[in-house]
């Protein structure tokens, strides 16, 4: 799949699961328009969307109905899961201008059946600027809960991770060294 196309998917299936529903005119521009502000500041033919739709359709990521000059878009099961998958490689936690006091420590023991979920999970706290205090146990210093709860859920460990926000911890200075946080 060329990089185009592959954005041109991207985008409709960002769309589409935004909301999981969209009817959208077939007559120009609005196929594309529609869709617009999903591509990275490009545009694209009717017919390139259309050739995206079909393959979208095709790999059963959306369901597409046409209805006199409208199309149909519905994500599927799968669509969602692409959708999450596309969110995780983008998923970032904000940091406040000013820093509550709080870490927030994130602790996981998962069983062994488990352990490439273990491992992705691990990786991707590491990518988001988690700071590992043990094997299984990270902190951070900004509120980072809802991102907390979407990896749990994208890696299938929710039974298997606490999450536990303190005041205290006895490697605070190093924490804040590393976060570079004056306090």
């Amino acid at each position: 799949m060329s990089n185009r196309r592959g954005e041109i998917i991207k985008g409709i299936l960002l769309a589409v699961g935004a909301v999981g529903l969209i009817t959208v005119s077939v007559a120009l521009p609005g196929l594309p328009a529609a869709f617009a502000p999903f591509f990275k500041n490009k545009r694209y033919t009717k017919q390139q969307v259309k050739r995206s739709l079909r393959k979208l359709e095709k790999n059963k990521l959306i369901s597409v109905k046409y209805k006199d000059d409208k199309i149909e878009l519905r994500i599927t099961k799968g669509g969602r899961e692409k959708v999450l998958l596309y969110n995780l490689e983008t998923l970032r936690i904000p940091s406040p201008k000013k820093w509550d006091g709080k870490f927030r420590i994130v602790i996981f023991d998962i069983p062994q059946q488990f352990k490439k979920n273990s491992s992705y999970f691990s990786k991707k706290l590491k990518d988001l600027g988690f700071y590992k205090l043990q094997k299984s146990v990270w902190a951070y210093p900004y509120p980072c809960e809802d991102e907390i709860d979407f990896l749990k859920e994208i890696y299938l460990v929710r039974p298997f991770v606490r999450m536990i926000t303190a005041e205290e911890i006895d490697v605070k200075q190093d924490l804040l060294k590393k976060f570079n946080i004056l306090f």
